[in-house]
Order: C-alpha cells, then structure tokens, then sequence
C-alpha cells in the first residue's frame, strides 16, 4: 500500500527569482535549499513566465516542463527549440542548456521537476478524465493545477482541490485513476 500525504499551497515554498521579476513556487522537493554545488536533490514546481528572458542554469539536472495556462511558449536554444506552444504536453531537455524563452501568445504558467540527472530517473505526464497512469516504485507528485480534480489510488478516491497535491511512495506499481482532472503527474526514480 502506498504512502500518501495530501499537499497544501499554505506549506509551499515561494523563492524570489533572481532577476525579481516572478516567483517559484516549489510543491515538493528534496535535499538541500540551495543549487550550488548540487545541493537540490529534485523539486517540483510551478512559475509563470511573463516575459522573455534567459532561464537559469541548471547543469547537472534534467528538466521535465508543461504549460498549465495558456499558450505559445518555446525555448530557445542556440541549435534547437524546445516546443512548449501546446498546453499539457510535457518536455524533457537539459537544465544545463542555455535557453531563452519567447511568448508568442503572452504569459504562461508552468509546472517543472527538475532532478540530478547523476542519481534520478524522472518523468512526468498529464492526465485528463478517465485516464489511468501506472507508476513505478518510487516518489510521485499528483498535482491538480487548474481546478478541484478526484483521484483514485489503491480502492481510495483522493479529492484534490485546484493547486493542491499528493506525495505518493510507492514500493510497487500503483495505478493513478483520473476521475475528475486534469492533473500533473511528477515521478521521481532512484537509478538502479
């Protein structure tokens, strides 16, 4: 049976960017507060982005993204684009890639994880009515970003209300029923 704790926004944590020009809001993380010297084990977050501009350096750390609100959003890079334009589709790419963001239907909303490439797997994916996600043995993050979404874990139906969230660890494969979403699964794995 897995272990489950519901997540509150009032236990969030809200970190200044760098630049003072937006906010991240961090729903679950672990190891250290700080990036330097590769103390963020992983986190799981949300941000909006409201203007374009360089995104910090994460090298070291893969990088999972999807747009929650809104529409339009690529990240440049000098030789490729990372295609971000539709909502709900999530992508992968290195944190360590230099990348500048272009809005091309203005601001959007966010939901990263991000994880030390040296000692995670991760992976995340959306999941709309209906939809049943298995998860592997390991932490995961159900996030309802949008608006009151129901889950069923194990026989056990979960009410998440909009911007709330469930830490699952599981020792086996679970399956995460989406009766009433959507919902934002991130999945956080030891390397083997």
């Amino acid at each position: 049976m897995p272990r489950i704790e519901l997540l509150s926004p009032a236990n969030y944590r809200r970190i200044p960017w760098k630049n003072g020009r937006g906010e991240l809001v961090v729903i679950d993380r672990a190891g250290a507060d700080s990036w330097e010297n590769m103390g963020v084990a992983w986190h799981f977050g949300r941000t909006a982005i409201i203007e374009e501009g360089p995104f910090s350096d994460y090298t070291g750390y893969e990088r999972l993204q999807v747009v929650i609100r809104g529409s339009g959003l690529v990240l440049v890079a000098s030789d490729c684009e990372i295609d971000l334009r539709r909502a709900w589709h999530p992508q992968r790419y290195d944190g360590g890639l230099p990348v500048h963001t272009q809005l091309e239907q203005g601001p959007v909303e966010v939901v990263n994880l991000i994880a030390n490439r040296a000692l995670f797997d991760i992976d995340m994916r959306t999941g709309e009515n209906g939809a049943v996600m298995t998860c592997k043995p390991g932490q995961h993050v159900v996030y309802a970003p949008a608006r009151l979404a129901h889950v069923e874990i194990s026989g056990h139906v979960h009410a998440l209300p909009q911007d709330h969230a469930l830490r699952v660890s599981a020792e086996a494969d679970i399956d995460v029923e989406v009766r009433d979403g959507p919902i934002v699964i991130g999945s956080i794995l030891g390397k083997h």
